[in-house]
């Protein structure tokens, strides 16, 4: 059994904190009522605060602890920038939480004083800022009938373990709570820089991309080495544009590859289900002989893969593992740079820094760091092996999340694995579930009242981490929580 000496947990009704009709400003809550709820969410972010949104939506709903150390709710990594360069990747359109009402996002821009009275129809092709999309998704769980059922706890989760009628929680502050259901809500964990010696620079000499605070604070005369060259690169990359930077921003990434930019197209007209039976090499040479048809007849590649956007899952798992495997080994980085493309404007800026020398990307991959009162990367060229040097003031982490769960810097994932209440996910990515998210044991069988989704779901899906997969697994969990109070003993 867990050890039942808990420290006090500090923890405020969500109506403390929101504004809203339940609001009783600086409410606290005693640490009885905190150490036993229906539900408790091990993570604050888009996804842990769609499913709260989800069970605070009707009068009887469970009880629901949001254990989360942000102040904000409801924005995780990607939505607490306050950066206004740093724009969603997805037209608002298409941001709706709500599988069921499309043009809910769009309409809450409608009400909000910087956008009324602009017609949706200029709204919905938009890219808006990223922490406008942080504030919808905080104002949808202060507008849930139940919010006043809702207990925020400003810490994070380092452990879970069985209890008799669910399971105790060990908080980083030394508190528990006990639930009856747990949701692992937790998003995408930071990959460390993949550089020997990495860990010994100071505070000053390296920064996580994820860290927008300390991307903004860098000298503007600073030389930046940015290793990694997906979506966190673009985020770094628009923050020093935007605050005048004037050094030199050099990025390194295996493939040299950027992301691509969205335009304005229509999802190409084809049979989807025709991919599922092909392998890697099949399926992409359909893909290609797809495309070129388009381009030839006048439209956008990018509607070839807006018409598979919707199938991304069911294409993954048709492959057998082998098949999976040839992907992640030969055609992941093409596959990302097509499928998670960025702002226009956003593509322009980058554009136009490369075209004037001020940005510039190598292809290669890092093998040893010199630090010194500056720092020197050493990398092996992609095209010919040899090996160059990168010389900078500081380095900015934007290797993005790390996949392979047994790397995870995480006490609660860590803990899950050793306790055989989890096992990894197909390749070693995420962690393995059940058709509904619920963890499976080092067995494989479904762990009663234990349930994930988004990143963590990746390897059994793939496609795991965008707006369409969360607000649908949102759903679908919030579902399976309530089947599972319904038929439990309190």
């Amino acid at each position: 059994m867990p050890d039942a000496a808990c420290r006090p947990v500090a923890a405020r009704a969500v109506d403390g904190i929101l504004r809203g009709p339940h609001r009783r400003a600086g409410h606290a809550l005693s640490t009885s009522s905190v150490r036993r709820v229906d539900v408790a969410i091990l993570g604050g972010g888009a996804s842990g605060a769609l499913v709260a949104t989800h069970l605070l939506d009707r009068d009887d709903a469970p009880s629901v602890a949001l254990v989360e150390p942000r102040t904000a709710p409801a924005r995780g990594a990607a939505y607490s920038t306050g950066r206004p360069e740093h724009l969603l990747n997805v037209r608002a359109a298409g941001m709706s939480a709500f599988n069921a009402e499309p043009g809910d996002f769009v309409a809450w821009l409608q009400r909000q004083p910087a956008h009324s009275g602009t017609d949706p129809a200029t709204l919905a092709p938009r890219f808006m800022p990223r922490r406008k999309y942080g504030a919808y998704l905080a104002a949808l769980l202060e507008a849930a009938p139940a919010a006043a059922r809702l207990q925020r706890v400003a810490t994070v989760a380092d452990r879970v373990a069985p209890l008799d009628t669910g399971y105790r929680i060990t908080l980083a502050d030394g508190g528990c709570i006990d639930a009856r259901v747990v949701v692992l809500a937790i998003g995408n964990l930071a990959a460390p820089l993949p550089l020997a010696g990495a860990d010994m620079l100071g505070a000053g000499q390296v920064v996580e991309a994820w860290d927008y605070e300390a991307v903004t604070a860098i000298d503007g005369d600073a030389d930046v080495c940015i290793v990694g060259a997906g979506l966190s690169m673009v985020d770094a990359v628009m923050t020093l544009h935007a605050n005048g930077h004037r050094g030199r921003i050099i990025a390194l990434s295996r493939n040299g590859l950027l992301p691509l930019a969205h335009t304005v197209a229509t999802p190409a007209a084809g049979d989807w289900t025709a991919l599922l039976p092909l392998g890697v090499r099949a399926r992409l040479r359909v893909l290609r002989g797809w495309v070129a048809a388009e381009v030839a007849a006048g439209r956008p590649w990018q509607g070839v893969l807006d018409a598979l956007r919707p199938h991304v899952q069911a294409l993954w798992t048709a492959w057998p593992e082998i098949e999976q495997r040839r992907f992640l080994r030969h055609a992941v980085r093409q596959w990302d740079i097509h499928r998670h493309r960025i702002a226009p404007e956003v593509a322009a800026v980058i554009e136009a820094l490369a075209m004037e020398g001020r940005f510039v990307l190598h292809a290669g991959r890092a093998h040893a760091l010199e630090a010194g009162p500056r720092l020197r990367l050493r990398y092996r060229r992609r095209k010919d092996g040899a090996e160059a040097v990168i010389d900078a003031d500081l380095l900015v982490n934007a290797t993005g999340m790390e996949k392979r769960i047994t790397r995870a810097r995480s006490p609660l994932l860590q803990g899950l694995l050793a306790d055989g209440l989890a096992r990894p996910g197909p390749h070693g990515i995420g962690i393995d579930t059940a058709a509904d998210g619920a963890l499976r044991d080092r067995d494989g069988r479904p762990v009663p009242g234990l349930w994930t989704l988004g990143a963590l779901r990746a390897g059994s899906l793939w496609e795991s981490i965008a707006m369409p997969e969360l607000r649908g697994q949102a759903l679908q969990v919030a579902d399976a929580v309530r089947a599972r109070l319904a038929t439990s003993s309190p």
